[in-house]
């Protein structure tokens, strides 16, 4: 069967383009916001803004289905068409362009949307991306089209190279509010005690840089690495793969740790411990995170977040990372157990290929009937 994919410029669907389930062929049309001329995309998102914001509408659009017989929504825009579609979505407020208080401007239209009986699937990416959805929405129309569909990712080829010190990995942009400053705090108490080393890659503030800069023992780079030497020149050479997170909803990268076999520290926010469960520790921050129990944004402004999780001091956050990481540090068999729990969930689990594809076929058969 054909199905349209109106695919996000999301990592998380690079696989499903080239490990799509079996006896499905998507096409993918381009997007209207990309064209050859920068002036013109511009153009057209400032129409899209004005249309979602200045209107007050969902994040919706008209699509071409052509000859296929599905339509596949991503990343939470959902479709006007009279025609069948299903829908991902990694939250509720992808509905809304992700801004903290628009999905309550309009969610009677989302309401609708959802509930129209051209919406016959609606796959939040998690447990905590399902609760979000019944936790901000009337769901009474749609509650049975609510179903779980991980992403998934083909196992990396993953060569662990060989190394001398432990090696504590970091990778991320937005470096206070993925917890690289109770990170370093961490590191200044480890080192008391241990020989290891730490590779941060982000963008770490000058002052940071320069305070560290006589430590033979941590070493920064700027966040803008290809993919590829990623992997191959620090994944693998990693033992230890550390993200103390207080605002992702479902990282890709904890995927591509867990393919190489790394133990994860992370923290306890959104679907982060359904990602490492078995696979590592999660710290408790949920007087932090930028998400509620409810799985709900927990503050109402951005700026005012990402300002608290930089000149906030989290004590007890620091203490639980240094009690997690001397765990790893100290016994071998437990990174090994952990690293290979996280493994088999991409190969065989939750996030392989296989899984997530019988999924989806039968979604999209039972959707196009």
């Amino acid at each position: 069967m054909k199905v349209l994919l109106r695919k996000g410029h999301h990592s998380v669907y690079d696989d499903l383009v080239r490990h799509p389930p079996s006896g499905v062929e998507y096409v993918i049309p381009r997007i209207v916001t990309e064209s050859k001329s920068k002036t013109s995309d511009r153009l057209k998102k400032k129409i899209f803004t004005y249309y979602t914001e200045i209107l007050n509408r969902p994040h919706e659009v008209y699509v071409s289905p052509g000859n296929s017989q599905l339509i596949h929504a991503c990343s939470g825009i959902m479709i006007k068409n009279k025609f069948p579609w299903v829908i991902d979505t990694e939250h509720a407020a992808s509905f809304a362009g992700f801004k903290a208080g628009r999905l309550e401007k309009i969610k009677p239209q989302v309401e609708n949307l959802l509930g129209s009986k051209y919406c016959k699937k609606i796959m939040p990416w998690s447990e905590a991306g399902k609760k979000s959805i019944e936790n901000s929405l009337n769901t009474k129309n749609f509650k049975n089209k609510i179903e779980v569909v991980y992403p998934a990712m083909q196992p990396l080829d993953a060569k662990n190279k060989k190394h001398g010190d432990i090696n504590l990995l970091f990778v991320s942009v937005r470096f206070f509010t993925k917890g690289g400053k109770e990170l370093l705090e961490a590191y200044d108490v480890l080192k008391k005690k241990y020989d290891f080393k730490l590779t941060i890659i982000s963008d770490v503030p000058s002052e940071l840089r320069r305070k560290y800069r006589n430590d033979k023992n941590i070493i920064f780079h700027e966040p803008n690495i290809p993919r590829q030497r990623l992997l191959d020149d620090f994944f693998s050479v990693a033992d230890v793969f550390v993200l103390p997170s207080y605002m992702d909803t479902f990282g890709m990268v904890f995927l591509e740790a867990m393919s190489y076999r790394l133990p994860i520290v992370t923290t306890n926010v959104f679907a982060i411990p359904e990602i490492i469960k078995g696979a590592g520790f999660a710290v408790d921050v949920s007087n932090f995170s930028w998400y509620g129990k409810d799985c709900l944004f927990a503050w109402k402004n951005w700026e005012e977040f990402s300002r608290y999780s930089e000149k906030e001091n989290k004590p007890e956050v620091v203490k639980s990372m240094v009690s997690h990481i001397s765990k790893l540090i100290e016994d071998k068999g437990l990174r090994t157990k952990m690293g290979t729990a996280g493994r088999t969930e991409v190969e065989k689990g939750k996030f392989s290929i296989k899984n997530r594809n019988l999924k989806l076929k039968r979604i999209y058969e039972e959707s196009s009937k």
